[in-house]
């Protein structure tokens, strides 16, 4: 192909040089047809070349083409024509000359040629500020060709690309620079390239594609060798101002470079020590080998050291989990990479973090002083070595562990961990983890060893609470969407036991998860369940249902709530602040009644029974007592013994915020005062 090309060009200048030689003679006449010019890139069909003048010193050149093909674009009837030349014994100058394509361009271009420095020029102007010079010289064994582009538009040659359909419009961009080739009559032998792109501008009509004011410099150099029929190559790419959008990551031109070398051939292509430094990221260094035959990527190789983690989840990775609760999340540390791959399959990896942390800007979670070492083999089990040396999940503090991760494949195993969490301990059993069509899936079992209610509470900035927390968890699973519990999990709480029933967690790592559950409470503490939110003393035992429970963003949306009495012999007695307190929730009669009877010289009640019922529906909880149906009063405190009293309640729909408001107010409000 570049021989016939090559060719073509010295077809074209012998048959300037007749022009030039019979400048003399009158009406002289020249028609030269070429054969069609074929490449795997491109195709020129029917080549027609006239040439003539008609008086001394003057004559004209038409250039006619049929068509000239572009993968899967096709120009037809393509014309290069100049109506005035100047022709002297060794010189040609064509002034006014004018390339046309039908339809796409029509551009003004001036011509030259020296003989006898065997020199041709040919200028291209598309617009009176932009010049595309092309310069070809040669001797008796070698050429030289270069093209030199001053202001260029980029608009003018993206209609030139294959497949620019598909490219978001550009709307500017100039480009500056020079390509520089060498060759014999045999073909071409070396390229040089300096070009220079200022202003680049361009978007697609979705918008997830733009870009602005890019500033990007491109120096390249190819040369065959003879010997081995191969091109060595390298080539350096700038990315120096601008900024870029690309769905969904967006970067800056800060000084990013690109550097690719290497050798390709007729059936492969081998990058050598190339690398990309992504400034203010850090430095990966690649190399690789791919088939020419079937774009098969058959070895590879990449490297980093000491990349700056904050900066590479910032700006490469976050974006893609800006749909999860990892999107609010901020990352430390510095990470050692290295990837091989081996006839297109992924070999191994070997990622260390050092001195690493991670912090949830909403302070849900931090973890910090992490040290990782996590090595990846193809065929071979490889144990990683994970530490941290504390951290907090909701302001419950977490103290320092140590992770022996087995990694086979893409499965993961730990047969036991334990998690020191406040003075307790969280103890993980049997952890596997799996990555699957449908993403990670693991399961896992284990328990809580006693966790102080004091030190709990502190933690979590609430009311103070007594007692210890602990229980058992059975297997818990995670299919990829949902956190699913198999089994009950089991705790012990107020000095009670609390059962959960059909736990699942939808969608725990988006924006908006769900929880859905049933709750069973059985045999509370009354004194130290009602001593903890300063409701007023009461003594006794309940049991709590909490069916068909539903959270949306951890708030609540439905369920059905009962509270009784439970089974059993046992001291029951209430306050007149507890009276006064349950009263506020379901109506004040017992309230006024207390104050104006003798009762109120009492400072403590007995009861038989306690009963409240809440269905929330649409923010409104439907509320009842002891009795099994609604009605328009209900029974809050049965009364029984002496002193007996029994507390009705009224309100039958309450917002369920404004419940809240009135319970925290409640457990704000310092015991009151009866007179």
């Amino acid at each position: 192909m570049c021989n016939r090309l090559i060719a073509a060009v010295i077809a074209l200048v012998l048959a300037l040089y007749m022009l030039m030689f019979s400048a003399s003679a009158a009406d002289f006449r020249l028609a030269l047809v070429l054969d069609d010019i074929k490449s795997p890139v491109f195709e020129v069909q029917q080549i027609q070349i006239q040439l003539a003048h008609d008086y001394p010193g003057s004559g004209w050149l038409d250039i006619d083409i049929a068509a000239i093909k572009v993968q899967n674009d096709v120009w037809k009837n393509v014309n290069v024509s100049c109506r005035t030349f100047h022709l002297e014994r060794e010189n040609i100058h064509c002034t006014d000359g004018r390339l046309n394509i039908p339809g796409l361009l029509s551009f003004p271009v001036s011509l030259h040629l020296d003989s006898a420095s065997s020199l041709l020029k040919i200028n291209v102007y598309p617009t009176k500020s932009e010049d595309w010079q092309f310069t070809l010289q040669w001797d008796q064994t070698s050429w030289q060709g270069v093209v030199a582009i001053s202001n260029g538009q980029l608009s003018q040659i993206v209609a030139w690309l294959p497949g620019y359909e598909q490219m978001p419009e550009l709307s500017s961009g100039k480009i500056n620079g020079t390509a520089r080739l060498e060759g014999d009559w045999s073909g071409l032998k070396a390229a040089t390239v300096d070009m220079s792109v200022v202003a680049l501008t361009f978007a697609d009509q979705t918008g997830l594609h733009a870009g602005e004011d890019i500033t990007i410099a491109l120096k390249s150099n190819i040369v065959r060798s003879m010997q081995h029929n191969q091109w060595h190559w390298q080539s350096d790419l700038y990315w120096q101002e601008g900024e870029v959008f690309w769905q969904p990551v967006y970067m800056t031109g800060d000084g990013h470079h690109l550097n690719l070398q290497g050798v390709v051939n007729d059936t492969n292509v081998r990058l050598l020590d190339s690398g990309l430094i992504l400034a203010g990221i850090g430095t990966f260094n690649f190399s690789g080998l791919m088939s020419r035959t079937d774009n098969q990527i058959s070895a590879f190789k990449l490297a980093a050291d000491k990349v700056e983690s904050s900066a590479l989840f910032g700006q490469i990775l976050k974006p893609f989990l800006r749909d999860t609760s990892f999107a609010e999340m901020e990352v430390t540390g510095y990470l050692d990479l290295a990837v091989r791959l081996q006839e297109g399959a992924l070999q191994s990896i070997n990622l260390d973090w050092e001195d690493g942390s991670i912090i949830d800007s909403r302070d849900r979670f931090a973890f910090h002083r992490i040290h990782a070492h996590i090595p990846w083999r193809a065929g071979n089990t490889a144990i990683a070595d994970i530490s941290m040396l504390n951290g907090h999940v909701l302001h419950i503090p977490l103290g320092a562990v140590r992770v022996p991760l087995e990694i086979n494949k893409f499965n993961l195993f730990l047969p036991q961990l334990a998690l020191p969490v406040l003075d307790g301990v969280l103890r993980l059993e049997d952890f596997s983890a799996a990555y699957t069509e449908n993403g990670w899936q693991w399961k896992f079992n284990g328990e809580l060893l006693p966790v102080s209610m004091e030190t709990l509470t502190a933690a979590l900035q609430i009311q103070q609470m007594h007692g210890t927390l602990s229980g058992y968890i059975p297997e818990v699973r995670y299919d990829g969407n949902n956190v699913i519990v198999n089994g009950v999990l089991q705790l012990n709480v107020f000095d009670g036991s609390v059962v959960v029933h059909k736990l699942k967690l939808i969608e725990p790592m988006g924006l908006t998860p769900h929880l859905k559950a049933d709750i069973a409470m059985r045999d509370l503490d009354l004194e130290l369940l009602t001593g903890t939110f300063s409701f007023g003393k009461m003594e006794g035992r309940v049991d709590i249902d909490l069916r068909n429970l539903e959270l949306a963003n951890w708030k609540p949306v439905h369920f059905d709530a009962r509270l009784f009495s439970s089974p059993g012999n046992y001291s029951r007695r209430i306050s007149q602040a507890a009276i006064k307190n349950i009263s506020a929730l379901g109506g004040e009669g017992a309230a006024v009644a207390i104050q104006r009877s003798f009762l109120r010289f009492f400072e403590e009640f007995r009861y038989s029974e306690i009963g409240w019922r809440c269905a929330l529906r649409l923010d409104i909880c439907y509320m009842g007592g002891i009795e099994p149906e609604l009605q328009p009063s209900y029974t809050l405190v049965r009364g029984g013994g002496i002193p007996a009293i029994t507390v009705m309640g009224y309100n039958q729909e309450v917002e369920w915020q404004e419940l809240v408001n009135r319970l925290q107010r409640i457990t704000l409000e310092k015991e009151p005062i009866i007179q």
